[in-house]
Parts: C-alpha cells; sequence; structure tokens
C-alpha cells in the first residue's frame, strides 16, 4: 500500500500545471494566499477560492477559476496547512477543521481589504472550491448561509446536500449554487441535487466534462462557462 502511495504521490508531483502569475498576500496568523488582482478597473467583488488535498492554491486560482473569472474579480485562494506526508519541494497542502479554514478565509479577506480599500466591492465574495475545497465550502455555506450566497463546487460536496442542508442554505439567505463533475456519476448525482434545491427557490446548476476525472481544468471551463455566467456572473458584472 504504502509503494502504491508513494508511486501515486510522485506522478502527481510531476503532473504539468497552468501557474499563472499570482502574488502572495501575508494573512496574519496564517501563510501566504495566493492572491490574483483584477483586470477591470474601479472597485472589484471577491471570489475566494478553496484548493483539495495534495493541491495548491496557485493551482485553483489559476487552472481552476481565472479562466472563468477572466479578470473581473480579485481571486483569493488560501493556503492552509502544508501536507506533513509530502516532501517540503513538493509545496503540497491541505485543510484541516472547517473552523480553522473559517477564520483563514475571514482573515485573508480583511488582509486584501486593508491592502487594497479602494479597490474591493461591497457584497459577499463567491466561494468557491474543488473537491475537500468544495466539501469545506459547502459546510461553511450551510453554517453561515448569508456570507455564502453564491457557490461553484467543483468534484466535491455532493454528500453535504440532503433536504436539511438544502433548507437551511435557502432560509439563510442562499442564492445559487454551480456543480462542476468531471466525471457522469458525479454529473448524475449534481442534477438531482439541482432538482431538490429548484424545489427550494435556489438557483442551481450542473455541467459535466465526461472523462474529464477528478479535475477542475481543462474541458470543464467550456462546459461548466454558461452556466457560471448565467448563474455567478451577474456578480462579477462591471
Amino acid at each position: 500500500m504504502r509503494g502504491v502511495l508513494a508511486l501515486a504521490l510522485c506522478l502527481l508531483a510531476g503532473s504539468p500545471r497552468a501557474e499563472p502569475r499570482l502574488e502572495r498576500l501575508k494573512v496574519p496568523g496564517f501563510r501566504d494566499a495566493a492572491l490574483g488582482a483584477p483586470r477591470l478597473p474601479g472597485r472589484r467583488p471577491i471570489v475566494v477560492g478553496l484548493h483539495g488535498n495534495f493541491d495548491r492554491p496557485e493551482w485553483f486560482c489559476g487552472e481552476g477559476l481565472a479562466r472563468l473569472v477572466d479578470g473581473r474579480a480579485w481571486l483569493l485562494c488560501p493556503r492552509g496547512v502544508p501536507r506533513a506526508d509530502a516532501p517540503r519541494e513538493w509545496d503540497r497542502w491541505t485543510f484541516t477543521a472547517r473552523a480553522r479554514v473559517q477564520a483563514e478565509i475571514d482573515a485573508a479577506l480583511a488582509a486584501l481589504r486593508r491592502a487594497h480599500p479602494d479597490r474591493i466591492a461591497d457584497g459577499k465574495p463567491i466561494l468557491a472550491g474543488f473537491s475537500l475545497g468544495a466539501i469545506i465550502a459547502a459546510r461553511l455555506a450551510v453554517e453561515r448561509p448569508a456570507s455564502a450566497p453564491l457557490l461553484y463546487l467543483v468534484e466535491g460536496s455532493l454528500e453535504v446536500w440532503d433536504a436539511k442542508a438544502i433548507a437551511r442554505y435557502a432560509r439563510g439567505g442562499g442564492r445559487a449554487v454551480l456543480f462542476g463533475c468531471g466525471g457522469k456519476g458525479c454529473g448524475a448525482v449534481s442534477r438531482r441535487i439541482c432538482a431538490a434545491m429548484a424545489r427550494a427557490k435556489l438557483r442551481c446548476a450542473s455541467a459535466t466534462a465526461p472523462g474529464l476525472g477528478h479535475g477542475y481544468g481543462g474541458p470543464l471551463h467550456a462546459e461548466v462557462r454558461p452556466a457560471f455566467q448565467e448563474l455567478l456572473g451577474p456578480a462579477l458584472a462591471p
């Protein structure tokens, strides 16, 4: 088992990734967040992205979100904590307890607003997540719906959305959820969740890139873009 895990980690370590130019934002009490500045002038909204396990914030902010956001918002991706089982040079990260993740998000948002006080729009951020990040994002949104009324969840969180969670999110101020999937199974389940969300007066859509697998880039962008523009795009409008 250890040999299989080591091989998998080596393959992941050598996987090519697109890493656009992103800054590092100092976050008091936590490690630096990845930050992408908006291309449009004036006060712009924020998209907060939570990466997956054994991932990097630069990857999800860049490969997972940048092409969809298209310079219309700040991209803010907290770093989390280092994976204890990966060599430091691999630069791999994860998240732990939800309360700690929420505290890191709050601290990162405060640091961004201090750094760019005249460039941050009013309103709540869009909250996005991949895999473990999607699970945590969904649970945080159910706990505090008004703080995360718009969600983009990729390859994760399906187990979160039972009838009770959907009702709580809808009652508490949730507005729209977009699911991104890399396989047909995820797509089928997320569509059933969307039907339940629609009955609760939530806007919901699901987009699938069959054959992508457990990922957030490549062909998923083309599949998810129309729904992203419809559900989340208005919050990014100039």
